[in-house]
């Protein structure tokens, strides 16, 4: 063994995979990640049940599972509140267990929080914290922790919109009029008048001016808060974004707060094909403690933004090349945020985090798995190489990171929170669950959305339908109807629904297990402090399953040429690559498409490469032993002996 180690540095990579990590190393693509893999201690890890983002970094920094965490999905489920009523799993307050940084700090340890999940709101003990990561941008609930608003598009074409309705706009060209200071120009100005952002906050109009330059057709646009183009915001071409704009908002809670958005602009082949792009509306406030780092922080890094935009792509708002453009602007504030960090103060250990791999793989990643019934052979390449990409960019800039470090005295932890597979199907399943006659409700055809019966509703899973299913029970829930009694029976029926479900084309069953409550140790939630919080039933799905928390409609036709609109009988969605999420995290943990990885290099590593996946609730104590910390008090695992 090499020195003790003296500080600790994680890299939380979300959904780095080690198959393709250790591929992309091999092939020289990630060669910081292949120097410590050589050098340190590699292994395979098993992480929660749910394999789940909020759930396996409370896991990993804590050493605590689920049932102590009190972390059991992607939303959390307050007793006595309304089952429909979930708070998002983000939110530090969720979390009942010590973390690493907590326990250092009753023996003094300083700490750096650089965009680490399950931190928001800030709060630290001892050290700095910059930003607060993570809510994802996820289809079915939008749930910003520093957004104002997600991103919108003004276009003259009906264009898709698969998350928060009201972001996609369709406009006309009207023949400009009343402008002052147009720049030069051939022929009719045309204009139209936007709102930023169009839904969910309140912002402010905007003049949008379309020019044609020398009269060889409409090649630019200018944006400005009055019809005056002497005070343009933003002045595009085609293909071409503006800088940062900063406005005052009204969020959707009605407070005023200050933002930060940009144009970018998609397309202009004429009066009827325009297409201008907002960017989502970032928070341009405080977000470091203490307060007085914001702005260094902002002018080492840039503009903080919260999540990258993967709809915009799979909305057909933008291309796929933006988007990766996206992710490597993210990647660059990661690497910025990091370094400045690091150097900005005294500390004994450092957790910073990126998301740029997840989301990418979210996108793309059943178009490089040739099991899917949409996988392309002549198309995996460029796919496989834009996953690339972003490994390469994350592993490019941990090497630049790695650089402001002494090794020599540095214990660095590279780690991944869980695997990914494939999708094929979504299950409605409170579609499901209604054919058991578990739930009841009505859908409103213009906005999918639902109205739960409660007086007929003896079960609700908690959203987004992923791992959970609560009995609607008397006495404990508020609008509960299940006798105490008959609790059990309704927890089978949950269970007998749930194992029925199947895929549409091959019969088999979408659903690997589902137990009850009292037998969720078996996947590894334990009966302790964040217990009540857990579901009646615990399920989990396939691989290539990812449930729907909607139920949307189909349209009947009948021989006369009419037709109506029905819930969509058949129960199911298809994954369609380019159109919505091709990769999920939703399996049994232990399967080897959910494990994570975890790297150990520097200070006190030699070469270990560890042949059966360890448990991500040994990272935490083992860590903590290692540096001779105090491990965190809810810890659940053990020291992996092997490092001793």
């Amino acid at each position: 063994m090499k020195a003790k180690a003296k500080k600790l540095l994680m890299l939380g990579v979300d959904a780095a995979l080690p198959d393709l990590v250790r591929r992309f190393a091999d092939e020289g693509s990630m060669p910081n990640c292949r120097r410590l893999m050589g050098e340190g201690f590699f292994s395979r890890m098993i992480t929660t049940f749910p394999p789940l983002t909020a759930a396996a970094w409370g896991a990993i920094t804590s050493g605590a599972g689920p049932g102590t965490a009190a972390i059991p999905s992607l939303m959390v489920h307050e007793p006595g509140e309304p089952l429909d009523k979930w708070h998002t799993s983000f939110d530090r307050r969720m979390l009942r267990a010590e973390t690493l940084w907590e326990a250092g700090a009753r023996e003094g340890k300083r700490t750096v929080l650089m965009n680490w999940p399950v931190t928001f709101p800030l709060k630290i003990e001892n050290g700095i914290q910059l930003a607060a990561s993570l809510n994802p941008p996820f289809r079915y609930f939008y749930m910003p922790l520093w957004d104002i608003a997600s991103s919108s598009i003004f276009s003259t074409r009906q264009e898709r919109c698969n998350q928060v309705p009201g972001r996609a706009v369709q406009v006309r060209l009207q023949t400009a009029s009343g402008w002052k200071n147009p720049p030069p120009h051939s022929g009719e100005l045309l204009e139209i008048e936007i709102e930023v952002p169009p839904t969910y906050a309140k912002g402010r109009g905007y003049h949008v001016l379309v020019v044609n330059s020398e009269g060889r057709g409409y090649d630019r646009v200018v944006v400005s808060p009055s019809k005056d183009a002497a005070n343009t915001v933003a002045d595009l071409r085609p293909g071409q974004r503006s800088p940062w704009i900063t406005e005052s908002f009204i969020d959707s809670k009605g407070e005023r707060r200050r933002g930060r958005f940009y144009f970018h602009l998609v397309r202009l082949g004429g009066p009827e094909d325009f297409g201008l792009y907002q960017s989502a509306v970032n928070t341009a406030e405080t977000l470091t403690l203490p307060a007085e780092l914001t702005d260094e922080l902002i002018g080492a890094a840039g503009p903080y933004m919260e999540v990258d935009d993967p709809w915009a792509y799979m909305d057909g708002w933008v291309g796929l090349d933006f988007y990766l453009d996206q992710l490597t602007q993210h990647n660059d504030w990661w690497e910025k945020a990091t370094r400045f960090g690091l150097g900005r103060t005294e500390w004994d250990m450092a957790f910073s985090w990126v998301g740029t791999i997840d989301h990418v793989q979210h996108v793309l990643y059943g178009g490089i798995c040739p099991e899917t019934s949409y996988y392309d052979a002549a198309e995996e390449p460029r796919l496989l190489d834009a996953v690339r990409r972003v490994y390469s960019e994350v592993d490019e800039r941990i090497g630049r990171i790695l650089q402001c470090v002494n090794l020599d005295e540095t214990l660095v932890c590279v780690v991944s929170d869980h695997g990914f597979s494939a999708i094929e199907w979504n299950p409605y399943l409170k579609h499901h669950l209604s054919e058991a006659g578990l739930i009841s409700f009505d859908l409103d055809y213009g906005t999918n959305q639902m109205k739960i019966d409660w007086q007929r509703t003896r079960a609700f899973p908690l959203e987004p339908c992923h791992a959970h299913i609560f009995v609607n029970l008397k006495g404990r829930d508020p609008q509960g109807i299940v006798d105490p009694k008959d609790y059990g029976k309704v927890q089978e029926e949950i269970i007998d629904a749930l194992m029925s479900m199947k895929d549409p084309v091959t019969g088999k069953r979408v659903v690997a297990i589902a137990v009850r409550k009292e037998e969720a140790g078996t996947l590894g939630v334990f009966e302790q402090q964040g217990y009540d919080r857990v579901g009646d039933v615990l399920f989990a799905l396939r691989p290539q399953y990812m449930a729907n928390p909607f139920v949307y409609p189909v349209a009947v036709k009948y021989r006369d040429g009419t037709e109506r609109l029905i819930p969509n009988p058949e129960g199911y969605e298809p994954a369609q690559l380019h159109r919505n999420f091709t990769g999920v995290h939703l399996a049994l943990p232990a399967i080897p498409e959910m494990h994570a990885a975890v790297i150990l290099g520097g200070a006190g590593m030699s070469r270990i490469h560890r042949a059966i996946p360890m448990s991500v609730t040994d990272l935490a104590p083992t860590l903590a032993r290692l540096l001779g910390w105090p491990v965190p008090r809810n810890a659940e695992g053990n020291f992996l002996k092997e490092l001793f």
